[in-house]
């Protein structure tokens, strides 16, 4: 199975812009799989609790991967830390993040990374 690995902030950020990652993922990668660990189901979860947009877009977030039945891999331990872990033992998966930092060091590995853009096309970070 080969994975599209999507991160908080990617999620985040498209809903931001009125743009759904999972849709954009689907269409990019037809045949991949989307995942997301649970510690993102927590991070997301933590963001709802907040007032404004930021917490109205993990509302719809968490939504939206309930409605599209997201794989949710049940390793809790921190976002970013599994985000690699997972990509490494999953070669020739995907991972969309717009997490620069994480970006690099997935890029470091040889991990193919792509980035949300404000108009909703994921973009190739590390060619």
């Amino acid at each position: 199975m080969v994975y599209v690995i999507i991160d908080t902030s990617s999620i985040l950020f498209g809903f931001s812009f009125n743009k759904n990652v999972f849709e954009a993922a689907a269409r990019k990668f037809p045949g991949y799989r989307p995942i997301v660990s649970r510690g993102i189901i927590h991070e997301l979860a933590s963001f709802s609790a907040q007032k404004g947009k930021r917490g109205e877009n993990a509302r719809i977030a968490l939504a939206e991967l309930k409605a599209k039945k997201i794989d949710v891999d049940n390793i809790s331990k921190h976002a970013d830390s599994w985000v690699l872990d997972f990509s490494l033992k999953e070669r020739g998966s995907i991972v969309i993040t717009n997490d620069t930092a994480l970006a690099r060091k997935l890029a470091s590995e040889g991990i193919k990374v792509y980035k949300m853009s404000k108009s909703g096309m994921l973009k190739i970070f590390n060619e």
